[in-house]
């Protein structure tokens, strides 16, 4: 998302998302093939996946916010725990949008449509944020192997978002 409001490009945009899951799906792959049967080996490299993502040394640390690696993270490790995931954050995203806005504004061709979407998709910070927690306490329970790998991860990911959630609040960010 940050790579289609900085070139505005959808193709840019897949691109870096198709790095980022891949760069996440790599490293547990290579976890488990050199550590099979071991969660630690998994977890470590979960961590540090995501946080090379969220503080790339040749960017000046300055990274996206691990979403996107995370869920390739999920998607190699349990795309059940994913889709569940992506389906109360989207729920909880639509449900944010209509209490906070009253109404969700969708005009113009189905083109504009999927855009308007996808704009409320990733502007709606707070939505996201409950989203994410929510999750993480259902995939605590439901799925407890996959939450002891991930969850240091999404420390991370959480931690990048604290700033654009508290922008968010105070109205500076729609």
């Amino acid at each position: 998302a940050n790579v289609w409001r900085a070139t505005g490009k959808i193709e840019a945009m897949l691109l870096a998302l198709i790095g980022d899951l891949g760069k996440g799906i790599l490293s547990v792959f290579l976890a488990q093939k050199f550590f099979p049967d071991q969660i630690l080996p998994q977890t470590l490299a979960a961590f540090f996946a995501v946080a090379g993502h969220n503080w790339p040394i040749f960017l000046k640390f300055k990274g996206g916010r691990g979403l996107a690696t995370s869920a390739g993270i999920l998607l190699y490790l349990n795309w059940k725990a994913l889709f569940l995931i992506l389906l109360v954050i989207g729920f909880c995203i639509f449900l944010t949008e209509l209490l906070m806005k009253k109404r969700l504004k969708l005009e113009g061709n189905l083109r504009q449509k999927i855009k308007g979407l996808f704009t409320i998709f990733i502007s709606q910070v707070l939505g996201r944020v409950i989203g994410i927690l929510a999750a993480v306490i259902l995939i605590f329970f439901l799925y407890p192997t996959t939450f002891k790998i991930i969850f240091p991860a999404a420390i991370l990911a959480g931690i990048k978002h604290i700033k654009r959630t508290k922008t968010f609040l105070e109205g500076k960010l729609v």
